[in-house]
């Protein structure tokens, strides 16, 4: 997996892909349980919607060159949603 971002995003395609892949309980345990996105369940707070996870989810990899890793994960986890949004992602 690749740490650098080399394209231009979508993010409306990224956050309606979030939106339909995970639930704010199933993102949440994807990012604690990740080396590199670990931080990020930091600035989530308890009471959190999904809709709310997602932009500070795309915020935190937009800020920190983790997208082309993020959608790369995301990719292994949810791969029928994945190939849903693939061709508006970049």
């Amino acid at each position: 997996m690749t740490g650098d971002d080399r394209f231009e995003y979508n993010l409306r395609a990224i956050r309606e892909l979030l939106l339909a892949a995970f639930s704010a309980e199933e993102l949440r345990a994807l990012i604690v349980y990740d080396e590199k996105l670990g931080p990020l369940q930091h600035e989530f707070s308890p009471s959190d919607a999904i809709i709310d996870m997602a932009d500070k989810t795309i915020d935190y990899c937009q800020r920190f060159l983790l997208m082309e890793y993020f959608l790369e994960l995301v990719e292994e986890e949810r791969q029928r949603q994945y190939a849903r949004f693939e061709g508006r992602l970049r």
